[in-house]
């Protein structure tokens, strides 16, 4: 047996079998669909739906046009092969929409996932809740839709995938999985560049993989993106593991100093990455004491 699949993180699309919607005729039906995904079980007034999407018309104006977006929406179900009539319910004062437990869809299945890794006790199947809650979110919630409502849950879903790709990442460097907590720490800094924490965690995760440069060009990265950004200097734990970083590398360097080849060429880049990010510090320091 199939299912109707409704993916709304990302472009908004409809599967059903084979068969797959992901334009739609006029934008207005397609936002009309994603809010009433968004809000379900609710009889939605006619005349906010019609405000909601044709603000500046009349309201004779706007059933007509609510009638005929309601109608093309009907349309993209059938050409689906999936009959809606227990699915989408309407009257003539009221719109409503009352997806089946077996239609699937992936903001929703999202949160669920959220929902019982929060509520989970075992670590193991606590990190399996995340990684799929992570996996379904592929893309913003309805891109290309930017009324004020689709706006709000955008930022909504994005902050918490942050959040369950930072849980991810801790989790990663509790079990001493430093590859992967660097891949999701990376994910991160994709997409929002200034959160120094995972800045900070990326540093512990090179300094243990024995990445001492790669430990102190993150820090060097961050600095630069901090001042650039935020006019701001990184926070003092920052510093202070960027320090312990930089002592442990020198030690090293002294341990080594009788080294050829790659291995001093690559110590000596280290200390080279070391005295330029201790320059950048106090050279920044500097002017905001100024």
């Amino acid at each position: 047996m199939t299912h109707l699949q409704i993916r709304a993180l990302g472009k908004l699309q409809l599967q059903h079998d084979e068969l797959v919607v992901s334009s739609f005729p006029t934008h207005h039906v397609e936002e009309l669909l994603g809010y009433l995904l968004l809000f379900p079980r609710v009889k939605h007034s006619r005349l906010k739906l019609i405000d909601l999407l044709w603000p500046d018309c009349s309201e004779e104006q706007g059933r007509g046009r609510l009638n005929t977006a309601v109608w093309r929406l009907r349309k993209l179900f059938d050409d689906l092969h999936f009959a809606c009539d227990d699915f989408l319910f309407t009257s003539r004062d009221w719109i409503s929409l009352a997806p089946p437990p077996s239609v699937q869809i992936d903001f929703v299945t999202f949160e669920v996932c959220e929902r019982q890794a929060r509520a989970e006790t075992d670590l193991a199947r606590q990190e399996q809740w995340l990684s799929q809650a992570v996996a379904l979110y592929q893309g913003e919630f309805c891109e290309g839709i930017y009324a004020d409502w689709c706006l709000l849950e955008r930022e909504r879903l994005a902050r918490l995938h942050l959040r369950l790709l930072g849980e991810l990442m801790f989790s990663a460097m509790q079990q001493g999985a430093f590859e992967t907590a660097v891949e999701l720490g990376q994910h991160i800094l994709q997409i929002d560049p200034l959160r120094e924490e995972v800045h900070r965690a990326l540093m512990h995760c090179y300094h243990a993989l024995g990445l001492y440069a790669q430990a102190m060009r993150q820090f060097h990265h961050c600095t630069n993106l901090l001042q650039a950004e935020l006019r701001i200097m990184p926070l003092p734990e920052t510093i202070t593991l960027f320090s312990q970083i930089a002592a442990e590398q020198s030690a090293g360097l002294r341990q080594n100093q009788g080294s050829a080849g790659q291995q001093a060429a690559e110590l000596q880049q280290a200390v080279a990455d070391l005295q330029l990010a201790s320059e950048r510090v106090n050279h920044l320091l500097v002017k905001l004491n100024l």
